[in-house]
């Protein structure tokens, strides 16, 4: 068994790459396009764009020009923020939104009244890119040695972690390249439900909550070693076809589908991710497509408390069977 290997230099892993690529790039076109120099990579990186049919492909001479040229290019910005902090314990959130794709270069941060008991964290769509990090007495700079690709309006939470109670003052910026481009989301239908659903499917299950609130109910599914989730939305015949974080603005329900898969079984799992509070319980709904339509399988109406982080079980699928059982226990699914 060889020794582990810890890469310090990535540049030393993607600089061959390039040469290769530069390589195929000018066997590939030199017959087809003799005018084209390719002794200066960026004319030729302007020629081929010239020559792509379509407004479409620019975005992929842009892939191209970054992977080549071996850096990242943009303006280079800082988005600040104050959060006046009461001297309440709980946790204070401040949101960030770019309206063009944005790579994360550093956060500074400074405070009045430190603590030792406080952490902070910071949130990109749901994933905890900095998670409880403790506090500095007297600031601190923290510098991303990889930059975090960040797509157009997709929230970025600074999340203060008050555990002492102390008031203070917060100082936030943001550093960051803002891109070329604004990357947007395929656009779901305004008010989709089951017979919304894009891709092909056997097995459905709706979680609908209660309207006008700011909880935000995510819907797990695991099927063996894979886990479908607002963090990974998708594999292969297995996907979480709608997440939302509120029902402010919307009523729409999250909805896992399944295709296929008849040797295993489906557990489903609810948890409230951002911990505010549900006055009614939570509704499930598990479907099946036969050849004449759509029916409803079982129907649960779950109770769910915000004073702790585990998840919900609800129930496993047999999905060669079909047959529902209850699985009314607690789980860590970040695990």
């Amino acid at each position: 068994m060889g020794l582990p290997k810890y890469i310090i230099n990535f540049d030393e892993l993607t600089d061959q790459l390039r040469k290769d690529l530069l390589r195929l790039i000018d066997d590939a076109m030199k017959d087809k396009y003799p005018q084209l120099d390719t002794g200066d990579v960026k004319a030729l990186l302007s020629q081929i764009e010239g020559l792509l049919p379509d407004e479409k492909y620019k975005g992929l001479k842009n892939k191209i020009e970054q992977f080549i040229l071996g850096k990242y290019t943009g303006v280079q910005k800082v988005h600040g923020a104050l959060l006046d902090i009461p001297a309440i314990i709980s946790d204070y959130k401040q949101d960030f939104v770019f309206d063009k794709d944005v790579f994360l270069t550093g956060l500074h941060l400074n405070q009045t009244g430190w603590k030792k008991d406080d952490r902070y964290s910071l949130v990109i769509d749901k994933n905890k890119i900095i998670d409880s990090a403790t506090t500095k007495e007297i600031g601190e700079h923290k510098y991303f040695n990889t930059f975090y690709k960040i797509n157009a309006n997709t929230p970025v939470s600074f999340i203060l972690h008050n555990n002492s109670g102390n008031s203070r003052q917060t100082l936030i910026d943001l550093e960051y390249l803002e891109g070329k481009e604004a990357t947007i989301d395929p656009e779901a239908p305004e008010s989709p439900d089951i017979n919304d659903i894009p891709n092909d499917w056997d097995i459905a299950v709706r979680i609908q909550w209660e309207e006008n609130s700011p909880c935000d109910v995510d819907l797990h599914g695991i099927i063996g070693d894979m886990h479908v989730c607002y963090w990974n939305k998708s594999y292969d015949g297995f996907y979480l076809n709608w997440d939302y974080r509120e029902h402010i603005t919307n009523n729409n329900p999250e909805i896992i589908s399944v295709k296929g898969y008849y040797n295993k079984t489906l557990e489903i799992y609810v948890h409230d991710f951002n911990g505010e509070p549900l006055k009614d319980p939570v509704n499930i709904k598990i479907y099946e497509k036969r050849l004449y339509g759509v029916i409803l399988l079982k129907e649960y109406n779950i109770k769910v408390e915000n004073s702790s982080s585990l998840g919900y079980g609800i129930c496993s699928i047999d999905l060669k069977t079909k047959k529902i059982t209850d699985i009314f226990v607690r789980k860590n699914l970040f695990e």
